[in-house]
């Protein structure tokens, strides 16, 4: 595991050779569901906000809300309202189980396609992809993961995903977990604790 604070690598549950803090057993990432959601609401309110002042210019504001109550335009506004909500409310669904799991010993994945499990001992490679977000299991919307996040406008994520394949079974087949981008959150902070365990990802 590493120490939150110094990047120091310890084992879990272990002080830190250099800050002496306690380096965490287990971390734990969720999805990024509430993050499309409260993006898309944000977007939605911004819009509706931006139509009514501009439609109240020299009427007031009273007057043009009093006007959309009383024809076809109020119907409009909700709509430009409640699409992107619930378009927010389908990925939040979606993404509300997503967890992956950290430890000494293994990386699991709870998710909407499905739960995977991988101890690191048997993981054989560890891949980096560039990818483009149309062709992830989220579609285009997984490019809003780069809106509004940790204080900035935009922050400078790039669309790849990462594989963790592991050694073959008694059938020959080897298990895949993917992680993309837009899916997980705190992904550059996940990615270096599987780089502590694993190395740095081959291109491919």
């Amino acid at each position: 595991m590493l120490c939150p604070d110094c990047k120091c690598p310890a084992p879990g549950g272990s002080p830190c050779p250099s800050c002496g803090r306690q380096v965490p057993e287990r971390e734990s990432f969720g999805g990024q569901g509430r993050h499309y959601l409260g993006v898309l609401f944000l977007f939605s309110l911004v819009l509706v906000l931006f139509f009514i002042l501009v439609t109240s210019l020299g009427h007031g504001l009273g007057a043009t809300l009093s006007k959309l109550a009383r024809t076809g335009w109020f119907w409009l506004f909700l709509a430009l309202f409640l699409l992107p909500n619930l378009v927010g409310l389908y990925y939040w669904s979606m993404l509300r189980e997503e967890e992956i799991t950290v430890t000494d010993e293994y990386i699991a994945r709870r998710s909407h396609w499905g739960d995977e499990f991988l101890l690191w001992a048997d993981v054989q490679a560890f891949r980096r992809k560039p990818v483009l977000f149309r062709q992830t299991r989220l579609g285009r919307i997984a490019w809003l993961s780069r809106v509004l996040t940790k204080g900035k406008l935009i922050a400078d994520l790039l669309p790849v995903s990462y594989e963790l394949v592991s050694r073959p079974d008694a059938n020959g087949v080897s298990s895949v977990m993917c992680l993309e981008p837009g899916t997980i959150d705190d992904l550059p902070w996940l990615l270096q604790l599987i780089e502590e365990r694993l190395g740095p990802p081959s291109e491919g």
